[in-house]
């Protein structure tokens, strides 16, 4: 008698549990197939397409062009090193100037968009809020450094990475009358000892500023937001312009802190539209960001500056950020809006990411003067 085959000796129950898995894994075969040819998925979301490809670290988001911060050029410092340990600024070959070449990555605004640009003041006094708010902050915000700040090399290299720009914090001395009063070992307690004034000569003057400018490099300008204060009167004094002077002449541009003053220059000079005082509480920092967002909307761009850095202000900029885009306003950096970016002055990225700027590795750090 012949043996039924084997399929016909299972039960019922049996062929159908093979019939159920073989076409579950015939069916998944199949899709993975289609999945495989298909390539990558598209996704959409509100309306706008978004990639897939993870976004680059550096946070520079939408519109923003994705060129690195070069590190300081030697073709745009002096030949030695100034009083504070690095060389001076200077304007370089073929029109490269520092304010162009060190600014952060140029964002596209869409014609009409409101624009809005922010200093954050103060970044050095915390190493761990200085880490935390260069890491979590878009690099469209710009940072001030302090030129008595103990690692500025540090501070510097990851603000690049991270497409931060940087400007200067100088120094300067407060109301005239007050400093009077309190002496000059009391201004040097509250501004340091390289302080800029009124009470001091156009020389001292300048001697103070190349000490500031030569304490770092590789920055876009310079701005009287130092800590939180503004400098008093000096920058609106007859004697700033020969230190408005000396700043355009070495390529770098100028923000003034003070909303309440104009500062008239046919160079590339700025003036904050509001100046946030971090070590007012959450809700009064709230309100002078909700005035900078009001103003850009209503004048078409608008400039902040707050200081100095606090954790309950590094906070509420995490949180009202995000937020910008959601009412229409693109954050921008502040040397887009003090300088626009004259494309035929500015290096050309090469075809491997990287800067041209024609100048060779950046001259070591002598270490000439204290912090």
């Amino acid at each position: 008698m012949q043996t039924p085959p084997l399929w016909q000796q299972l039960p019922a129950n049996g062929r159908l549990f093979i019939r159920f898995w073989g076409g579950a894994f015939a069916a998944t075969a199949v899709l993975a197939l289609a999945l495989q040819m298909m390539g990558p998925p598209h996704l959409i979301a509100g309306g706008d397409d978004i990639d897939t490809v993870a976004e680059p670290s550096n946070k520079t988001g939408t519109g923003a062009h994705l060129v690195n911060i070069p590190p300081p050029q030697a073709g745009l410092l002096d030949k030695n090193a100034g009083p504070g340990g690095f060389p001076l600024p200077k304007r370089g070959p073929h029109g490269a100037l520092p304010r162009q070449v060190y600014a952060a990555p140029t964002v596209d605004v869409p014609p009409g968009t409101p624009m809005v640009a922010l200093l954050v003041d103060g970044v050095g006094q915390s190493e761990d809020l200085t880490k935390e708010a260069i890491a979590a902050l878009p690099g469209q915000v710009s940072l001030a450094v302090s030129p008595y700040v103990a690692d500025p090399d540090a501070i510097m290299e990851a603000a690049r990475q991270h497409q931060h720009e940087l400007l200067l914090s100088l120094p300067m001395q407060g109301d005239a009358a007050k400093t009077a009063d309190a002496g000059k070992d009391a201004a040097a307690d509250s501004e340091g000892p390289k302080a800029l004034g009124v009470l001091l000569s156009a020389q001292q003057n300048m001697e103070n500023l190349n000490w500031s400018l030569s304490h770092l490099a590789g920055y876009v300008g310079v701005t009287n937001a130092f800590d939180g204060q503004n400098g008093g009167g000096f920058p609106n004094s007859s004697g700033f312009k020969s230190i408005l002077s000396a700043l355009d002449q070495r390529g770098l541009l100028y923000l003034n802190a003070s909303p309440d003053t104009r500062i008239e220059s046919s160079n590339a000079v700025g003036t904050a539209d509001v100046s946030i005082n971090t070590d007012e509480d959450i809700v009064n920092i709230d309100i002078q960001l909700l005035k900078l967002q009001q103003l850009a909307r209503q004048n078409g761009r608008a400039i902040g500056v707050l200081g100095p850095l606090r954790p309950v202000a590094l906070a509420c900029l995490r949180a009202w950020l995000p937020h910008l885009k959601d009412v229409g306003i693109t954050l921008v950096p502040v040397s887009q809006l003090i300088q626009p970016p004259d494309p035929a002055s500015l290096p050309q990225p090469a075809s491997n990411g990287q800067m041209h700027v024609n100048l060779t590795n950046p001259a070591p750090r002598m270490m000439g003067g204290s912090h």
